[in-house]
């Protein structure tokens, strides 16, 4: 039997990362030794380890709060530490993770103060960019935005249903055509798309809300009428702080 084919058979303890990984038919997840993936640029396996690390963050597989040890990471993704290193430091500057000197890296829990200014910021940017998608978006992303939230209010599984939103979010900031606005959104979107999957997650009643919060973002932006449009989405980002922050009080840390 070939070397390859061995590594093909090692079955390592369960992870985390290994069940979210599983759930994704776009993340691909095998389990290699170091002899498969020799030659390959560390670049390409820091660019993996940080898309599958990610994704495990995004969909909860860990706790606020939990570590991540280099170690664990690298041996059940089959490389060495160095692209694992990279892929941790990636993440936290995006602040999907924490860097602790002399402890490591962890999952962050989130403070009030921490919540505050994430949803201030999102509120300012995600009004400004309905605004200029009233004026700039064209008809086909107008009828795009409206088949989002048809599949929005139609979808029943929780977890394709937040994607459908924010799918719908991420159309609204590409029809604002701001460059700008959009580097600086894609440069915080985990921890928006942490921070809606709190509100949702924390208030079995903000899905029908926040149906109805979108329709009416649509409604603006295809009336043209930027105030109304950029009112609607600072609405819908201040109910869902407000979900968000009774989560919190009543003792959910919020991811």
């Amino acid at each position: 039997m070939s070397r390859r084919l061995r590594a093909s058979r090692v079955n390592p303890e369960p992870c985390p990362l290994d069940d979210c990984v599983r759930a994704h038919a776009h993340c691909r997840h095998d389990v290699y030794t170091r002899s498969t993936v020799r030659g390959i640029k560390t670049d390409d396996l820091a660019s993996s380890a940080y898309q599958r690390m990610r994704e495990a963050i995004l969909e909860g597989e860990y706790e606020p709060g939990a570590p991540l040890f280099e170690v664990h990471l690298a041996s059940h993704m089959g490389m060495s530490r160095t692209p694992v290193r990279e892929a941790l430091k990636l993440l936290a500057r995006e602040g999907l993770v924490e860097a602790v000197p002399s402890r490591g890296y962890f999952v962050p829990r989130r403070s009030l103060e921490d919540l505050r200014e994430l949803f201030e910021l999102r509120e300012t940017l995600e009004g400004m960019a309905a605004r200029h998608a009233a004026v700039r978006a064209t008809n086909d992303e107008i009828e795009e935005l409206a088949r989002l939230c048809d599949r929005y209010e139609a979808e029943h599984d929780w977890a394709q249903w937040a994607q459908v939103g924010t799918a719908f979010h991420t159309l609204l900031l590409t029809a604002a055509r701001n460059a700008r606005l959009i580097a600086i959104l894609e440069s915080l979107k985990g921890q928006i798309v942490l921070s809606r999957r709190s509100a949702l997650a924390a208030d079995s009643q903000r899905r029908d809300a926040a149906i109805r919060e979108h329709r009416l973002i649509l409604a603006a932006v295809k009336a043209r009428d930027p105030q109304a449009a950029e009112a609607a989405a600072c609405e819908h980002v201040r109910l869902s702080y407000q979900a968000t922050l009774n989560s919190y009080q009543r003792g959910h840390t919020p991811r």
